[in-house]
């Protein structure tokens, strides 16, 4: 039996970010997947301008109240960008009533990058986003992200010690599991670390000459994927960062594609 989860995002209506990337992914690997929209952008915040913002926190309840009096139930929810700090009392009413007993909840505090917040966001956010922290079975922050959660000065290039000072901070707050992204040893490489109190998986690679926009909302949902699918860590990892990887090769000959990174591609390949 497949297993369901819930998303809460906002819909970057173009962009490959996103609702519009965890909601294909995680049907290709086969997650039954419903959504709960924060937001409604015309596109993501990220070479664009003039884009539309329509905020949907007063419609967050309505659904959440239709949900459980039809009795539904999810076997994980996993979070991602939230532009309202209202939306995380929401956040954890569904964690509360939607998500079943053995359910696991995950966050990827989609915030921040580059050693700054996403545009429109403010420290409101960064103190909700600790608050979901501290409940969730994975978080899945990149450095950036990771920095803001712990209160730690971002540092572009990081070594052990930075690097175990985080996980040891997230874990302090209450994620019982954290996958770390954007793991830099030097300028010439790239990858993740979970950490789970115990044990420490290290994915590096060779770094990329470009990045794009989304690539980290593609990583979480492959690797949500997978933890659902009950796959080995490491090779989830491996997994997720083979496809990003993928993704940005099959992407980077199209200059005009600078928006996102061509995941379909990749998804058409894998099974």
């Amino acid at each position: 039996m497949s297993k369901k989860i819930l998303t809460i995002q906002d819909i970057s209506c173009y962009g490959q970010c996103s609702t519009t990337v965890a909601l294909p992914i995680l049907s290709h690997f086969g997650i039954e997947t419903a959504i709960l929209p924060s937001a409604i952008l015309s596109t993501h915040t990220a070479g664009f301008k003039n884009f539309t913002v329509l905020d949907l926190t007063c419609e967050m309840p309505k659904i959440i109240n239709h949900w459980i009096d039809e009795g539904i139930k999810f076997d994980a929810i996993y979070t991602g960008y939230i532009g309202d700090i209202r939306q995380f009392d929401y956040i954890l009413e569904c964690k509360d009533k939607l998500l079943k007993e053995d359910g696991l909840f995950i966050v990827d505090p989609a915030m921040a990058d580059n050693g700054k917040l996403y545009p429109a966001l403010s420290n409101a956010i960064v103190e909700g986003m600790k608050r979901i922290t501290a409940l969730a079975d994975y978080v899945i922050p990149n450095i950036t992200e990771a920095c803001f959660l712990t209160n730690t000065p971002y540092k572009e290039e990081q070594d052990d010690e930075f690097i175990n000072g985080l996980l040891s901070d997230l874990l302090r707050m209450g994620a019982k599991n954290i996958i770390l992204t954007s793991v830099a040893d030097d300028e010439e490489s790239l990858g993740a670390v979970a950490y789970d109190g115990f044990s420490k998986i290290s994915i590096i690679k060779e770094k990329m000459e470009k990045s794009y926009h989304g690539t980290g909302d593609i990583f979480s949902s492959v690797v949500i994927a997978d933890i659902l699918n009950g796959k080995d860590l490491k090779e989830t990892l491996n997994h997720a960062t083979d496809f990003i990887i993928d993704s940005i090769e099959a992407t980077i000959a199209d200059k005009n594609h600078f928006y996102g990174v061509k995941f379909e591609d990749v998804l058409n390949k894998n099974n």
